[in-house]
């Protein structure tokens, strides 16, 4: 019998607008990290966008956020 990995169809899964804000401020951090060595500006206007986002996540009672 042919047994069918759950993960190939996480692509057809429906997302939360937390779930998807979650994550674009994961990947806005993860890029002010990477630019603090070398653009202090461009990651301090990452970073505050990203804190914006967690702020806005905070507001909605979000609670799955990693830090």
């Amino acid at each position: 019998m042919f047994k069918v990995d759950d993960a190939m169809f996480k692509i057809f899964e429906t997302r939360t607008k937390e779930e998807c804000m979650c994550d674009k401020y994961k990947q806005l951090m993860h890029r002010s990290y990477k630019l603090a060595l070398t653009d202090k500006e461009e990651s301090d206007r990452l970073n505050d966008k990203a804190r914006k986002i967690l702020d806005e996540l905070h507001r909605m009672e979000y609670d799955k956020i990693d830090h």
